[in-house]
């Protein structure tokens, strides 16, 4: 431990509590959901577990005292995770005070200050992240509670988590795959619970995918042959818990469809929505009810239940069709329930986990693992998700698009200097894209291609939406006989004004885009509508293209709600796209009909598939 600042000495203040006669044995905190905290632990040196307190080999630690004020503390406390990690933080507080052999009071200014920066140093290191974060929550809640404010603020904050430890999906190469394998699943599930059907094969299981997947990782015969049997297996109950259990078979080979099938849509929830687990876990059925937020935008209308009950932190909102998802899982929720005899109420969770027993847990508790999910999906897409994964990619998201810290921190409920600390050196996906562009040109000159080709060849692998590439590319090759030209949200541009040519230069120079080589072309796509060059043609191809870039738009879910909204551009256009739809929709109902039913199968314009998100228009 460093040497520093003189101990401050502690007082009474923190034994300010009556002391009431209790058995240490009995020091057990009711922490909900069956988990349990022996309080009477901390007594002893490095904090041992109870069955080895029961071994015989624990050490008394001369700390009785404040033990049993810790535990008149805690004991009041609500039954739910937070007095569980209130206890936890102790644990390891304590620990680090008995490894560096720490004997005066336990709660100075300077001990905790350097734990707090040990713990720190780590973190940053990528090693143990989550410790010095829990020992700050427990820190700051006793302090609180002692009257010592004042010593609160003095406590360093906890540094940033490595971004590696909470990378956000990449868009295109990551984020789509794991959509179309959970929402694929997620839609299986319900379609067999809503017929009363027991499924063999896990729906993720997929033969092309899974044998991509050996080869990949060098799985041999017999350990591939596993693998494959996991599928099978996870619809069933082991042994092991149908002889524990007192259930009848029939029953417990459905709460094993119905666990799978509740993981399962967790996690598509938390992908549309960004929530965490916790708060996501304790959504009940009263929860689900919605508030339009305009812009056919929609928030739960809810409390989240944590300190403060904070408004739900859903903040920026979900799309109709997260919604409509929402409800459809509602509903067969609701079948879930009753065929097992569970009466309907509003205190159900909205993904709930039966246990052995057929009692409903919800998935912060103790034993129902909401992460198995993980266990079939890597063995498909090589990925494993979590909701802090999930919340990274909605934040990512949400900082290319609105490029405002305070916009970002609204939309994830999150403090603004946690958001600043993680954005400061901007977005990794963008990063990304620039170094993997400049190595490849570099790479590229290391090979003997003029520099102006590599560059030209990097630019398109790596290219922004609105490139000189792109924009290229999505002319009519017969240019010159065809004077329209389609951008990329579907609109036919006739060819822009003088002076639009002029604001145009200047962008593009601000972009690095040599304008010369395009001259009288317009590449300021969302300002078609307002401009008199534009067209509307109705062929099928148009019209699916912008019903493409509509999806785009209404997709990005991450979009802050409500006062917050990022750019009025954005409400400008989605307006306006809605508005021309329907004028082609009048015009030519068989190609609306047509580019519609592609859109609805999920056949986007190929523009939409090849890039990340619509999100990109809004840089400029």
């Amino acid at each position: 431990m460093t040497q520093g600042r003189k101990r401050t000495k502690i007082t009474t203040k923190k034994t300010s509590a009556p002391i009431i006669p209790i058995r240490f044995a009995d020091m057990v905190l009711d922490c909900g959901n069956g988990n349990k905290s022996h309080t009477h632990r901390l007594r002893y040196r490095n904090v041992p577990t109870v069955k080895q307190i029961k071994s015989g080999s624990g050490v008394l630690a001369n700390r009785d005292d404040i033990v049993r004020d810790i535990h008149q503390r805690l004991n009041p406390l609500p039954e739910n995770i937070s007095k569980q990690n209130y206890f936890s933080g102790l644990v390891i507080y304590f620990k680090y005070l008995d490894g560096i052999g720490y004997h005066g009071d336990l709660f100075t200014n300077a001990v905790m200050i350097d734990c707090l920066k040990h713990f720190n140093k780590l973190r940053e290191k990528g090693e143990r992240v989550s410790l010095a974060g829990q020992i700050q929550v427990s820190l700051s809640f006793f302090l609180r509670l002692w009257n010592r404010e004042s010593d609160l603020k003095t406590l360093p904050e906890v540094a940033a988590r490595p971004l590696a430890a909470n990378k956000a999906f990449h868009v295109e190469t990551e984020l789509k795959t794991l959509s179309k394998i959970l929402v694929k699943g997620a839609l299986v599930f319900q379609e067999a619970i809503e017929k009363n059907e027991l499924l063999d094969i896990h729906p993720f299981f997929d033969e092309e995918r899974f044998d991509e997947q050996v080869r990949r990782n060098g799985w041999k015969l017999r350990q591939s042959a596993e693998k494959k049997k996991g599928f099978k297996q996870c619809m069933k109950p082991t042994a092991a818990n149908i002889k524990s259990s007192p259930l009848p078979l029939e029953q417990f080979h459905r709460q094993a469809l119905y666990n799978q099938a509740s993981r399962n849509w967790f996690f598509v929830f938390s992908m549309l929505t960004g929530m965490n687990t916790s708060v996501l876990a304790n959504v009940q059925h009263g929860d689900v009810s919605f508030k339009s937020i305009g812009s056919g935008r929609f928030v739960f209308d809810g409390e989240k239940f944590r300190a403060g009950y904070k408004d739900l932190d859903n903040s920026a909102g979900f799309s109709q069709r997260t919604q409509e998802l929402i409800t459809r899982w509602l509903k067969t929720s609701k079948v879930m329930y009753l065929s097992l005899g569970i009466p309907l109420s509003n205190e159900l969770p909205l993904c709930p986990f039966f246990n052995t027993n057929g009692e409903v847990w919800t998935f912060i508790s103790h034993g129902s693992n909401v992460g198995r999910v993980n266990t079939q999906l890597e063995k498909i897409t090589g990925l494993t998700v979590t909701t802090s994964r999930f919340r990274a990619t909605k934040s990512d998201v949400l900082m290319r698009v609105t490029e405002d810290i305070f916009l970002v921190s609204q939309g994830l409920n999150n403090d603004i200097n946690v958001v600043a600390q993680r954005y400061s050196s901007g977005v990794q996906a963008d990063h990304d894209n620039n170094l993997n562009a400049t190595f490849g040109a570099l790479s590229a000159v290391a090979k003997g291609e003029e520099i102006g080709k590599a560059i030209e060849d990097a630019k398109a692998m790596r290219s922004d939406i609105l490139s000189d590439y792109d924009y290229k590319n999505l002319r009519s090759r017969k240019s010159k006989e065809q004077p329209l030209m389609t951008t990329p949200s579907g609109i036919k541009c006739a060819g822009a004004t003088p002076e639009k040519l002029i604001a145009e230069a200047r962008r593009m120079k601000q972009l690095g885009i040599d304008f010369s080589k395009d001259t009288g072309r317009c590449t300021d796509f969302l300002a078609c509508f307002d401009c008199d060059s534009h067209k509307l043609v109705a062929s099928e191809n148009d019209i699916w293209l912008m019903l493409s870039f509509l999806e785009q738009i209404e997709d990005l879910k991450e979009m802050v709600a409500s006062n917050s909204a990022p750019k009025d551009e954005y409400f400008v256009v989605e307006g306006m796209l809605k508005k021309v739809l329907l004028r082609l929709k009048q015009k030519a109902p068989k190609n609306y009909a047509q580019a519609k039913q592609k859109v609805d199968d999920g056949d986007y314009h190929p523009l939409y598939q090849d890039r990340a998100s619509a999100s990109q228009f809004f840089k400029g």
